[in-house]
């Protein structure tokens, strides 16, 4: 891992600091929440302590029934006037109640009266021809029921106000006894018709249903003319639904506990909405005038809830739908919270189950509207936390700029530390950053001194063989003079043994000398040598001719594989390259196993190989082979090896902007020299 990402992994540590803040706000948060919550459900619940009982058992037998089993009639804001359009229609329910298979209807209450609006489509809608004439044509029906069943029927000759009439089954026809207190107003569509519908809530009953007869040309010709008649109701069963609507006497119980700023809203045992009072803070008047800073909008996005949105608990309207509050109508305390207008408001809801012994008679529900995030209400808390955050994030940044610096100046100093040594053994020893007085300065100053100790070593190592050479050379000069000179002198005694010893020192001095000037000499000859385009196949082809005569007890073979083969050099270096590669494979190769030579390669590089069977690479030794006075091969025919061959080879192999490199056969059995090196782009072209 890089410094720079070490002290940005400490930099993050000062997280904790705002860490700790934001757990704290969360739990500040959830007890703000919770207070409100319970503080909202002890007044749902001593609300629906305070109701009386007596006049809610009343309403839950009637309001402990199903959808299906319900009509329920949503309260209107204003009356509306009998004309035969709804647009006029405050109500929440848009949908309506289905009738038959495509007609729909609409009951709503307002003060007194019971209103009902009903779509009827129909493509050919009949009329009276005449009074006492039938067909009696389309009509509308209503069934009531108070104290026993009775059928208003709203029949008319045209479009325009009627009157019920008093009917009766099964023909259900017009009696012409009118009933002034219910009015109605028939009008056609193009579809069909519609009729508008008022009586008073008296007159309705308990249980109320709707039904058309529907009068419809059956035949052909004046003469021969039927009609076809159809009954569609709005109950399924034996009896209309339960009428059922907000009564007056829990309105009046329950408006006292209205209180400012929450909806108050009492349902009966199946979740229908038997009272609904009091409005919650209008969004316009707490969140609209304001101007959140950047701050709080960072913290309101850090600690938002993903709360659900508020559109109302009654699902269809007038009824509590499944949802957080579905659980008060199995006697079960409930609150839940809702988003409202986006993440600034929230809508907080407590339900509280209405019990009476062991019969639950219905519950009730309070809202109240709030902050979506409790703890922003608290400016002392903003700027703490402000504070907080901008502190962490000027740390950071500081930390940050800091291992920034700090990691570009090691960087630069591993990279300087990288190229200190040069393609051809050069040393730089000067480092960047060595006048810095801190840590990183003393690491470049020790790193430049021990460059330009080792710089040293390599300059004595490099003229070590010229030094040697002189050196050596004038003391060879003096004892091969004394020795001829006590020859030609007469000795009574035997000397020849000593003489036999000094020749053979003089004479390993001699190869010692003369393996280091040839050293010296080839890198003189590599650096005058002009390079020329020659054909690599041939000068090894002949090379590999020449050894099989020079050492006859070894095989050598030798094949290319290679259709490029022109390269820019010396053929003569690499004749002398090919002369320490092949006596190095002698020395070393079983006397049964063959030399193999090979040139392969492809358009762009070609790869000598000189393969032979025998000992592995010493594992200690195998980075110094190519170095220079580095030897491992045994003394053979009283000749000492002074390691100065691989070293040759490396020399003539990087003149010819190559490499050599060594390594042990697959199987074990011998060892593989490769060296490669750049096909020439004229032989390439040819």
């Amino acid at each position: 891992m890089s410094l720079r990402l070490q002290l940005l992994g400490l930099g993050l540590l000062t997280l904790v600091l705002p860490w700790a803040g934001y757990r704290y706000v969360q739990e500040l948060e959830g007890a703000l929440r919770s207070g409100l919550e319970q503080s909202l459900l002890a007044t749902a619940e001593s609300t629906a302590a305070a109701l009386p009982g007596q006049d809610l058992r009343t309403i839950a037998s009637r309001s402990d029934m199903q959808p299906g089993e319900v009509m329920y009639a949503h309260p209107l804001t204003s009356e509306p006037l009998i004309d035969g359009y709804r647009d006029d229609w405050s109500t929440a329910e848009t949908t309506g109640l289905p009738l038959g298979g495509s007609g729909r209807f609409w009951i709503g209450v307002y003060q007194r009266s019971l209103f009902l609006f009903l779509h009827y489509p129909d493509p050919n809608v009949v009329y009276q021809r005449a009074p006492g004439e039938t067909p009696y044509g389309d009509r509308v029906l209503l069934l009531t029921e108070s104290a026993q069943p009775a059928w208003l029927l709203f029949h008319t000759t045209a479009p325009g106000s009627l009157r019920a009439q008093e009917t009766s089954a099964p023909l259900f026809a017009p009696t012409g006894r009118r009933d002034a207190r219910v009015p109605a107003f028939w009008r056609e569509t193009g579809d069909g018709f519609t009729a508008e519908i008022r009586l008073p809530l008296a007159m309705a009953g308990e249980r109320l249903g709707i039904a058309v007869v529907d009068v419809d040309p059956g035949g052909s010709g004046r003469a021969a003319e039927t009609f076809q008649v159809a009954v569609e109701s709005s109950w399924p069963g034996d009896d209309p639904g339960m009428l059922l609507y907000r009564p007056a006497p829990l309105a009046m119980s329950a408006t006292q506990f209205i209180q400012s700023g929450r909806r108050l809203v009492v349902v009966g045992p199946a979740g229908w909405v038997l009272f609904d009072e009091g409005e919650i803070d209008p969004l316009s008047a707490t969140f609209d005038d304001l101007n959140p800073s950047l701050m709080e909008q960072i913290y309101r996005f850090i600690l938002r809830r993903d709360d659900p949105d508020f559109t109302g608990f009654e699902q269809p309207p007038g009824r509590l739908g499944r949802g957080p509050l579905q659980s008060v109508l199995e006697g079960a305390p409930v609150t839940a919270w809702f988003a409202r207008g986006g993440d600034e408001s929230a809508v907080v809801a407590a339900g509280a189950p209405i019990i009476r012994g062991d019969e639950q008679l219905g519950a009730v529900i309070l809202e109240q509207g709030s902050d979506s995030i409790l703890t922003l209400t608290n400016a002392a808390l903003v700027r703490l936390l402000s504070v907080t955050f901008l502190a962490m994030l000027i740390v950071a940044a500081g930390l940050l700029s800091y291992a920034t610096v700090l990691s570009f100046r090691v960087r630069r100093l591993s990279r300087a530390a990288d190229t200190a040594l040069g393609p051809k053994g050069e040393i730089h020893a000067s480092l960047p950053g060595r006048r810095a007085k801190d840590e990183i300065g003393d690491l470049a100053r020790s790193f430049s001194d021990l460059l330009n100790r080792l710089r040293d070593y390599t300059a004595y190592l490099t003229t070590l063989k010229s030094k040697l050479a002189h050196e050596l050379r004038t003391p060879l000069a003096v004892a091969s003079t004394s020795l001829e000179n006590l020859e030609r002198e007469p000795h009574g005694a035997n000397l020849s043994p000593y003489l036999s010893r000094l020749k053979e020192g003089i004479s390993r001095l001699d190869g010692i000398l003369g393996a280091m000037t040839e050293a010296t000499l080839i890198e003189q000859a590599i650096a005058a040598t002009e390079p020329e385009i020659f054909d690599l196949d041939a000068v090894l082809a002949s090379c590999t001719a020449a050894y099989r005569d020079v050492y006859p007890s070894h095989a050598i073979e030798y094949r290319c594989e290679a259709r490029h083969t022109g390269v820019l050099g010396s053929g003569e270096l690499i004749v002398q390259m090919m002369d320490k590669l092949i006596d190095n494979a002698v020395s070393f190769s079983r006397g049964d196993a063959p030399i193999r030579v090979t040139l392969d390669g492809t358009h762009r590089e070609l790869t000598i190989q000189v393969v032979n069977r025998g000992p592995r690479l010493p594992s200690s030794m195998r980075s110094q082979l190519f170095d220079s006075l580095v030897s491992i091969r045994p003394q053979r025919d009283g000749r000492h090896h002074l390691g100065l061959g691989l070293h040759i080879v490396s020399l003539v192999a990087e003149f010819h902007r190559g490499a050599v490199r060594c390594e042990d056969l697959p199987d074990g059995s011998g060892v593989t020299f490769a060296v490669t090196m750049p096909v020439e782009e004229h032989s390439r072209a040819a």
